[in-house]
């Protein structure tokens, strides 16, 4: 009596383990099984690559060797954060020799309505003085880039940035020399108008070099994900190469294609089925936007441009839809 009330304990436990494991493998199938059977309801009739409205390729405006990445692939960024940053003592030093310059002309200006001094030409000639140096510096650099230029080594941007550095420092000598010699031949109204001019001509310089200076910090244009970067610390960037990718998920959508004869199915604002293969057995939530009423002469297709909803943020561009419509 003992042994068969024995196996029944055991058969009893057996069958009530196999009707828990049976009960949770129902249950871990059922969204499955759900989207399964939706997936084989809805009629896929179009197919396109997923893309953003919201995109952005981020190339730097100036050659310079990046100091500071902030962002790698996939990392969530806002409009107006900084991504990068490049290396700009050499861009500072432009900025502070333009500044010199401004305030070496607005002192002559100064010195020319009030009259000459002894002292004001030596001031004079010491901005000469440093105005020759700083563009006998560019002139080595300019040459040094139209070499590398010429080897393949450096872009023409460079080089033709490196020109107007030249010019840029050349007029500053010049401008000095003319300073220089007013004072000694002593200032008239004419030579008033022309360090007017020269004040301004400097101004414009710092405002250019400051502009240069600003351009060493690269921020993101729109809010998003970032989906690409090729740029490193240590490496050079430069105006004809992508450093970083961006696109917002928010605004995806696809351009698909339907046959002509099934557009009077079809309206805008229609609710619409969308599966990609990289994300199986889910169905998304999409919407017809646009429907082009201009038939493609080679296929005989129809453009239908249809936004998606992707809450927990699954798709990315470039991914392959398909699109369906509900049964």
């Amino acid at each position: 009596m003992k042994k068969i009330t024995l196996v029944c304990l055991i058969a009893a436990m057996i069958l009530s383990g196999c009707s828990v494991t049976n009960s949770t493998s129902v249950d871990s199938n059922l969204q499955t099984t759900e989207n399964t059977q939706q997936n084989t309801k809805n009629q896929y009739i179009m197919a396109g690559k997923i893309a953003a409205n919201d995109e952005a390729n981020i190339a730097s405006k100036i050659s310079a060797r990046v100091s500071e990445v902030s962002v790698n692939i996939g990392s969530n960024v806002n409009k107006g954060d900084t991504i990068i940053k490049l290396d700009t003592q050499d861009l500072q030093a432009q900025v502070n020799q333009a500044q010199a310059a401004v305030n070496t002309a607005k002192a002559s200006l100064v010195n020319a309505t009030n009259g000459t001094r002894p002292e004001q030409i030596a001031q004079a000639q010491a901005a000469l003085d440093n105005a020759t140096e700083s563009y006998e510096v560019t002139k080595k650099n300019y040459e040094r880039t139209k070499t590398l230029v010429e080897a393949e080594a450096n872009t023409q941007q460079q080089l033709e940035s490196a020109e107007q550095q030249l010019v840029a420092t050349e007029a500053q000598q010049k401008s000095a020399q003319e300073q220089l010699n007013m004072l000694k031949n002593g200032a008239t109204e004419t030579s008033i108008d022309v360090y007017k001019a020269q004040v301004e001509q400097a101004e414009a310089a710092l405002k250019t070099a400051q502009t240069a200076l600003s351009n060493g910090t690269i921020t993101a244009p729109i809010s998003g994900v970032v989906n690409a970067k090729n740029i490193n610390i240590g490496e050079m960037a430069s105006p004809s190469a992508t450093l970083v990718s961006i696109s917002n998920s928010s605004t995806l959508f696809v351009n698909a294609y339907a046959p002509s004869d099934i557009i009077s199915e079809l309206k805008e604002g229609q609710d619409v089925a969308v599966k990609v293969s990289e994300v199986p057995d889910t169905v998304f939530e999409g919407k017809i936007a646009v429907i082009n009423s201009k038939l493609n002469s080679q296929s005989r297709n129809i453009l239908v441009k249809v936004t998606l909803s992707d809450p927990n943020a699954q798709l990315k561009p470039g991914m392959f839809a398909e699109v369906g419509l509900k049964e």
